[in-house]
């Protein structure tokens, strides 16, 4: 029986989530320079335009899909795989080993072993799909591919954290499916380092940096940054507070200051300051 061997460092899907899992190690140790490094290494070889970020997407669209119909299922997969074959695998490889070496340059070679990644069986397989997809010899027909690919219609067709609220009928509707799904979560190493709303901003802010698109963040800053104002408010009011001049006095220039205008970099690294101190405040509750 034809097998596959996979090699994580080839892959699109994995490399991309070292890298951002590094970014925010980075930003939460305040490494300024290698935060920098990371982040010029993702928007190089994943920014939009460049060749991987093409190959990336076909992850989004496996991994984000979930409780769809089996037919559904088929029809996406079968759409990943020629989105797969009209790409220029040639060109792909290139980026691919320019992209080991830079990467061994700037953090050495222990990199791609750092981090354990979740998902990392089903990121490998949709690889190996692919891979699979671009090539005509046998093993493209062998009992690997075949297990390979119900393993990923299984995943689709199940319940998860994502799922497609349309079920595909047309060739459109597929196409549609292939696009940016940036809702990935970091790994659990930093899940006691920040809150729940710190990770997911910080995640939000992160993915600007790559795509330069600052629409999902701005809203997200927007709805946050009322949150926090209405709970700094509150907390002004509670009666172990407004019995204590001082503690007024501080929550009051606390909440101005917060209110206060600032770019799109100030207001997130404002809010995560005042999204610990809120949590602080609602635990004394």
């Amino acid at each position: 029986m034809a097998s596959f061997k996979h090699n994580k460092k080839r892959n699109t899907g994995l490399v991309y989530e070292f890298l951002l899992r590094r970014m925010s190690k980075a930003m939460v140790e305040a490494d300024r320079a290698g935060y920098d490094t990371t982040l010029s290494i993702l928007k190089k070889y994943y920014g939009e335009g460049a060749v991987l970020a093409e190959e990336r997407e076909l992850f989004d669209v496996v991994r984000n899909t979930r409780s769809v119909t089996e037919t559904a299922a088929r029809r996406i997969l079968g759409e990943v795989q020629r989105q797969a074959q009209r790409m220029d695998a040639k060109k792909i490889d290139i980026k691919k080993s320019n992209l080991i070496k830079e990467v061994n340059h700037a953090f050495g070679q222990g990199f791609f072993n750092e981090h354990r990644i979740p998902e990392y069986r089903l990121l490998a397989s949709v690889q190996m799909v692919i891979d699979a997809s671009r090539t005509d010899s046998l093993i493209s027909e062998s009992v690997a591919r075949i297990q390979l690919e119900e393993g990923l219609v299984h995943y689709m067709t199940t319940k998860g954290d994502y799922s497609v609220s349309t079920k595909p009928t047309t060739q459109g509707e597929i196409d549609a499916l292939i696009m940016r799904m940036v809702t990935k979560r970091f790994g659990e190493k930093y899940s006691k380092a920040l809150s729940a709303s710190q990770k997911t901003l910080l995640e939000r802010y992160i993915r600007y940096q790559v795509t330069g698109d600052s629409s999902a963040l701005q809203k997200h800053v927007e709805a946050e940054s009322a949150r926090v104002a209405k709970a700094l408010d509150q907390a002004r009011r509670m009666k172990e507070v407004a019995e204590d001049p001082k503690m007024v006095e501080v929550l009051g220039e606390a909440h101005a200051r917060f209110l206060e205008k600032r770019d799109l970099d100030g207001a997130v690294e404002n809010l995560m300051l005042y999204q610990k101190l809120v949590e602080e405040i609602e635990a004394d509750e």
